[in-house]
């Protein structure tokens, strides 16, 4: 824009006074930290002049008029350079625009007069035929820098909001109320909140209470949870808690907790954050609990005969409900402990990463200490992912979900690999790593994401408790099994740290435990790692004992019981340092499916780096239109979000695989979700899509699986037998659980539900597979075994990948015969084929 330097001029109010009343820039000026501007085009679309408002020119820190036109010849250039080709498009898309009243916006960073980074929103209207010139661009530029921080806050607003089904945020300045979460059972409470969010608290407080909640409660609540009252209850940092009745739509009263916690808003005022969850499940459980009391005191006051007998019993029960009281209260302790906890160690990476950014805007012209504050952002936004994947780990191993998901793992080439993750950082922290293995049996089933969990968790803990100079050792060796078919693995790490005190071992395996914290030692940590250690060990069938001595380092002792198989053959992918040819992907057409703008923005930056070309969808309805319109070569691969709105990526994959073009249906979909457990990627293949990558995703990992998932554009499941099958026999009440075996002879299991445990009468998953041990043989009933295997050779021998519908007998845990049916489909999972299968329990549909 430099040429047009001479023909840039300040302009009148009386001359730009206009755009405040042009829609749709009415609200966008009256808003704080807003600039005018105007820009006039020739015949030839050529830019003849531009002008500003004084408010534009003071927005970015300029006094002086002739410096600030110098500036704005050529004002792109103080753009930050990951947003100027972003915003050297608009601009392009402005000037060739010939639609009267056309509306553009874009937002983007743009270094002020004192080197301060801030974010900006544009909004432009193209005008025709306007003071004599044939087009102009009339635009609004506002100061957004405050909504993109106070849009982070409400992100971590929401993470602490899972806890509650109701949280809302209150102004104890102006006593204003601000909706966070809104997810209550009682629906006309619900409607109640939402008509009052941005209003008044005690408004709304004064009509919760005359509708909602019960007589009893009203004048308390009134009390209680009026501001002043709160500010007195949440004095030091303590947190108030209150009970009440709600009385739902049907007219069914609720027992409720509510939590008040203070916190300053983003104006550094005191507020309070509220969240809510329905407690009717616990009390109506502790009201059983004393009527079975009563019911026990009444029958021993009719069994025995004495007097003295009575009273022990009397004794034995007030035991227990003394027993019970404790652990409630530890439970809910447990629970305060958790959210101070999760604040604080939120708060500390968050605050690291916002003071390092503001050093960074001082200092922008020093390189190398711009560099030394982006790894520190760097290590804290790590650290912040760990805390998040520990509490959503934890959450998922203590509602039950977690489940073993074995596949073929060779224990040589396990070891190899975790060694290889740790070498570099103990030679560079100047550590002896000493490795040793001694197995016979090298050949598992080993659920590799979960032992590899495990390891990294305590050898990175032995690695960052050890000073420069000392030794962390890992051993494994094969100690006798008396399980047949079994290896048992004794793994012992060691390390010359700081070690704990005895007296602190007992508590090793609690949250949130550490010996020493993260401020007095200087070593960040989530203290979940051991907590999840411990449980994962458990899941596994393990055990693991701890010795340590403070000063003296720490020695951990874990068992693994594997199951031994055979030799297979697999493929491996690409080693981690490996050269890639990223060529081979020049011109490939993906088609991108994501909601969120900012990882879409972020996944399309990578994928054109490399020469993919990229179409963009914003949910799955789109996607699903885009490929149903596309002609043949539009669209090499799809890469899918799984959670959208409209219509989510499960959908989506199994609309596009139902189209009747093959070009169209066949086109291979990848999962990019951030759903990443071992159920998340199961559902993936059942919806017809050939693989799975986890989000934040490693770009690498990415690139690896596109060109694999390209080899093999085929390997996907081609009909949708097995989620009808699941539908159908749910819709007629049945348990239906899901497992995976391997397609070769022995037919291990490599992967089953809970719902698959339950059928056969266990109560986990790892019950189960011990029950029959492991085969899909040996689920079979005897007398059935025979005839469900020629069933199976029958339909392979029509189909290499589809099995028709099946039933057969089983032997549940508990000794009854239970009558099944199931489907499945052959796959090929990226390390060998395996089967998915649907099983259901038809048994009363046959007594019918």
């Amino acid at each position: 824009m430099g040429k047009f330097k001479d023909k840039i001029e300040k302009s009148s109010d009386s001359v730009l006074n206009m755009l405040a009343n042009e829609n749709p820039f009415d609200v966008l000026y009256s808003a704080r930290n807003s600039g005018k501007w105007k820009v006039c085009y020739d015949a030839q679309g050529n830019i003849s002049k531009m002008s500003w408002s004084d408010s534009f020119k003071t927005m970015l820190g300029y006094a002086d008029d002739a410096e600030f036109a110098e500036v704005m010849s050529h004002w792109t250039e103080y753009v930050l350079p990951e947003d100027r080709g972003r915003l050297l498009k608009h601009i392009g898309k402005v000037d060739k625009c010939q639609e009267h009243e056309a509306v553009f916006h874009v937002e983007f960073r743009m270094w002020r007069r004192d080197k301060v980074t801030r974010w900006f929103h544009i909004a432009v209207s193209k005008l025709k035929d306007r003071d004599s010139y044939p087009w102009q661009a009339l635009g609004i530029i506002t100061d957004v820098t405050e909504q993109k921080r106070l849009e982070l806050q409400r992100q971590m607003y929401k993470v602490l909001a899972q806890e509650f089904l109701t949280t809302y945020i209150i102004d104890a300045v102006n006593h204003k109320l601000r909706v966070v979460r809104n997810e209550g059972k009682a629906e006309n409470a619900n409607a109640e909140l939402a008509a009052f969010d941005g209003g008044s608290y005690e408004e709304f407080i004064e009509k919760l209470c005359d509708k909602h909640i019960v007589p009893e409660d009203r004048a308390r609540i009134k009390r209680d949870v009026a501001i002043d009252s709160l500010m007195d209850k949440t004095q030091s940092g303590k947190l108030y808690q209150i009970n009440f009745m709600l009385v739902d739509e049907c007219g069914k009263r609720c027992y409720y907790q509510g939590t008040y916690s203070r916190i300053l808003d983003e104006n550094g005022n005191v507020a309070f954050f509220y969240g809510c969850r329905d407690v009717s499940e616990i009390v109506e459980k502790e009201k059983k609990k004393q009527e079975e009391i009563q019911e026990r005191r009444r029958q021993l006051a009719e069994a025995y005969e004495t007097q003295e007998a009575q009273l022990e019993e009397i004794r034995v029960l007030n035991d227990e409900l003394e027993i019970a009281k404790d652990a409630a209260n530890a439970a809910n302790k447990a629970k305060t402990a958790f959210l101070f906890n999760m604040s604080h160690d939120i708060r500390t990476p968050m605050n690291a990463i916002i003071g390092f950014t503001n050093l960074i805007e001082k200092n922008i012209d020093d390189k190398e200490q711009v560099r030394d504050y982006l790894k520190k952002i760097q290590a804290s936004n790590e650290f912040l992912l760990s805390l998040i994947n520990n509490v959503l780990e934890m959450a998922r191993i203590e509602s039950g979900k977690a489940t073993i998901d074995e596949s073929y793992g060779n224990a040589r080439e396990i070891y190899q690999a975790i060694c290889a993750v740790f070498e570099a950082q103990m030679k560079e922290k100047k550590l002896t790593f000493n490795h040793t293995i001694d197995v016979e049996h090298e050949d598992l089933l080993v659920d590799f994401t979960k032992f590899r969990e495990i390891m990294l968790n305590l050898i990175s803990n032995a690695y960052k408790y050890t000073p420069e100079g000392g030794s962390v050792s890992m051993d494994i060796r094969e100690i006798p099994s008396h399980e047949e078919g079994y290896a048992l693995y004794q793994v012992t790490i060691a390390d010359t740290g700081i070690g704990m005190p005895e007296d602190f071992l007992p508590h090793l395996y609690e949250a949130f435990s550490r010996e020493k914290t993260t401020t007095q030692s200087g070593i960040m940590g989530t203290g979940l790692g051991m907590l999840i250690v411990k449980e994962l060990v458990d899941l596994l069938g393990g055990t693991i004992k701890v010795t340590s001595k403070l000063g003296a380092g720490t020695t951990f002792v874990v068992t693994f019981p594997f199951r031994i198989t055979e030799k297979i053959m697999i493929h491996t992918g690409k080693k981690e340092n490996a050269v890639r040819d990223y060529t081979k992907f020049q011109g490939l057409r993906i088609l991108l499916a994501e909601d969120n703008e900012l990882n879409a923005e972020i996944a399309v930056a990578i994928l054109t780096e490399k020469g993919f070309v990229v179409d963009y969808a914003e949910d799955g309805v789109e996607a699903v239109d885009k490929v149903e319109h596309s002609k043949p070569g539009d669209y090499d691969l799809i890469l899918m979000d799984i959670q959208m709105p409209r219509m989510n990526g499960y959908e989506a994959t199994r609309t596009i695989r139902k189209l009747k073009e093959p070009y169209k249906s066949g086109i291979p979909v990848i999962a990019m979700t951030a759903n990443a457990f071992d159920e998340d990627k199961h559902r993936a293949v059942l919806a017809g899509m050939n693989d799975h990558v986890a989000k934040p995703f490693e770009v690498d990992k990415l690139y690896d699986t596109i060109e694999m998932v390209l080899l093999d554009p085929n390997r996907y499941v081609h009909n949708d037998a097995l989620e009808a099958f699941r539908e159908k026999y749910q819709k007629l009440g049945c348990l239906c659980g899901f497992f995976v075996y391997r397609a070769g002879f022995d037919e291990q299991i490599i992967y089953a539900d809970s719902d698959t445990a339950a059928i056969f009468g266990c109560a986990t998953t790892v019950e189960f597979m011990q029950f029959v041990g492991g085969s899909f043989k040996t689920m079979v009933h005897v007398e059935d075994v025979f005839a469900v295997q020629q069933a199976i050779e029958e339909q392979q021998s029509k189909s290499q990948d589809n099995m028709d519908y099946i039933d057969y007998d089983i032997v549940r845990k508990d000794g009854a015969i239970r009558h099944v049916a199931d489907v499945g489909y052959k796959v090929f999972n990226g390390t060998e084929y395996v089967y998915y299968v649907y099983i259901a329990d038809v048994t009363e549909l046959d007594m019918d």
